[in-house]
């Protein structure tokens, strides 16, 4: 599901407005935000600087992250922020469960008070499967706690793999419409001349 919140960063930089990322999983790479920019936009690179990244290796570290968007959001009016694997930090077995679940459950709080004060979207990406006890209650935390949310899983359909999507709570299905690249003048042009060197040979083609 990261894609569709790379994809919702690229048009919210492209209108103009700031976004902060708060990466709890480690697997943030901006390159992936300016693939989804338009081919035919002349310096996406420059738009990245509207984007804030914060990271956090510790679950301390990811809490703090959290409890200065509110100051940091007075400053920027984001208008997006997405807080990327915020569970992983919180399975760490070095903290207790009950210390888990206070830290998640004042950042999840944190990040309601930015969206009404602020009339912020805040999108959430978290795995839909749980992988031990501690994981199912953090999940079911902050599944009672968004208004909204995009479940997807992969199902095999005539040999293919393709994306069922499920939107709650309007009840919305249906799979993935497949992303199909349009070739460029550029990449036609570059695959015409390639094909040549093949058949012809590098010293016939003028």
């Amino acid at each position: 599901m990261r894609q569709f919140a790379e994809a919702w960063t690229a048009m919210t930089l492209m209108n103009g407005d700031y976004v902060h990322w708060i990466d709890g999983s480690c697997r943030f790479n901006p390159a992936r935000i300016i693939k989804s920019f338009p081919h035919t936009l002349a310096d996406p690179e420059q738009l990245l600087h509207g984007l804030f990244v914060g990271r956090g290796f510790t679950v301390h570290q990811f809490s703090h992250l959290i409890d200065r968007l509110y100051s940091e959001i007075k400053i920027t009016r984001a208008k997006l922020v997405v807080v990327d694997g915020p569970i992983t930090m919180h399975l760490d077995s070095q903290i207790s469960d009950y210390e888990a679940r206070s830290l998640l459950r004042k950042s999840m709080n944190s990040l309601a008070i930015i969206a009404n004060k602020f009339n912020t979207s805040i999108v959430v990406i978290t795995s839909l499967k749980a992988y031990s006890q501690r994981h199912s209650n953090l999940l079911t935390m902050v599944s009672n706690r968004c208004q909204a949310s995009l479940l997807g899983r992969i199902r095999i359909v005539q040999g293919q793999k393709k994306m069922w999507l499920l939107h709650l709570p309007s009840g919305n299905s249906g799979y993935r419409e497949q992303r199909i690249e349009q070739e460029t003048l550029h990449d036609s042009t570059s695959r015409v001349i390639h094909s040549r060197l093949r058949i012809e040979g590098r010293e016939e083609i003028e």
